[in-house]
């Protein structure tokens, strides 16, 4: 996948403008120095994106996934950090997801048991013809396995989509799309379990889905709402402006009578927070993470945030997710919610790519307000 998604429609074309980190509500640092318009560029590689659940992962063998159409591994060295390498291995690129984690907590390549340590050197080629050779092989360059920079934040495993020391330094400049009420240890906030699932349809559509009301209660009928009874008129009020770089925020009107307010929080470059505040106090965060992993994909992650009112009262969760279930049982039932408008989503992004030519507002008719952000 290119370092560029090209987006349509007046939904695309607000998140296309959205872009980047810098100081958001997330708590994102600013760049020191922006070069002279990147301000307005959306740099899809110079970013954290969310690629697992950490308690999900099993720590004694390395993982396969992908990142902006590249093919990763992800595998815990002796240190217990959690590393990120590009997924082959230098020597004859065989994947480095075939191969082993070992005792000493180097990444050994079932190939040639060529072996790697956690900042991607390698440390052994069994086959050299002696202890000199082999050191004078490792301290190639072509030697190293490529890696990426890697952080723990909030139970989620993120990863900086560039390697290499610039790629390094430029990662600490800016943290994760993180949610702040996790970061609060009162007991008035309660987190859910993370929910996670590879959707065969690209970040744009999940994108523009999650932050369309109008389409819960008809696609998700029987979980929310009722497609007979709650299909509705929804307009969609500008809270926050747009921006390249900080994404776009809206207040969902009208809303349910329970609800003093909803409001849908786009933080790029793959986060939305849909926040329902009740008239007691109490909220119900959702907050939603995509992830473009290859084209025509996109890896979800997910997970409710319940935030009690002053007097102690917990509010009702999304559906029947707000119940207490064990952790297994919420990613089994996840994908109920999930498959329910998946087909849509995905024959929509086969038959616009089918259509190619023109603009997506000449191919579509969309007549109200939730079809758009004004």
């Amino acid at each position: 996948m290119a370092t560029e998604i090209t987006l349509q429609g007046d939904m695309r074309d607000a998140i296309a403008r959205s872009g980047s980190v810098s100081n958001s509500t997330a708590g994102a640092k600013p760049i020191v120095e922006l070069k002279q318009g990147e301000e307005l560029t959306f740099q899809w590689t110079k970013q954290w994106y969310p690629v697992a659940v950490v308690e999900f992962l099993d720590p004694s063998r390395p993982h396969a996934m992908q990142l902006l159409g590249k093919d990763i591994v992800l595998w815990r060295d002796g240190s217990g950090k959690w590393r990120c390498f590009e997924d082959f291995c230098p020597h004859r690129l065989a994947p480095l997801s075939e191969g082993r984690v070992e005792a000493d907590g180097t990444l050994l390549c079932a190939y040639h048991a060529w072996r790697f340590d956690s900042e991607g050197n390698c440390v052994s080629i069994p086959q050299s013809l002696d202890k000199q050779k082999e050191a004078k092989h490792c301290s190639n360059p072509k030697s190293c396995a490529v890696a990426f920079p890697t952080q723990e934040c909030q139970g989620l495993l993120w990863v900086w989509s560039e390697s290499g020391p610039q790629a390094q330094i430029e990662s600490q400049l800016r943290t994760p799309r993180i949610v702040p009420e996790l970061e609060n240890d009162s007991d008035r906030v309660v987190h859910l379990f993370w929910n996670i699932r590879d959707l065969p349809y690209g970040w744009d559509f999940f994108m523009e889905n999650v932050v369309d009301p109008a389409h819960v209660p008809v696609s998700h009928h029987g979980i929310v709402g009722n497609r007979y009874e709650d299909a509705k008129y929804y307009d969609m009020i500008q809270v926050r402006e747009m921006s390249t770089q900080e994404g776009f925020s809206f207040e969902i009107t009208p809303v349910a009578p329970n609800l003093k307010e909803s409001v849908n929080d786009f933080q790029p470059p793959c986060h939305v927070k849909i926040v329902s505040t009740f008239k007691d106090g109490g909220q119900l965060i959702l907050a939603l993470y995509a992830t473009p992993t290859r084209p025509g994909w996109c890896r979800h992650i997910g997970c409710q945030v319940l935030v009690k009112n002053e007097a102690g009262k917990l509010p009702k969760g999304l559906g029947f997710y707000g119940l207490p279930m064990p952790t297994w049982l919420g990613h089994v039932l996840a994908s109920l919610f999930l498959h329910q408008d998946s087909v849509f989503l995905h024959y929509q992004e086969k038959t616009l790519a089918q259509r190619g030519k023109g603009k997506w507002l000449e191919t579509v008719y969309t007549p109200n307000p939730q079809d758009k952000i004004r």
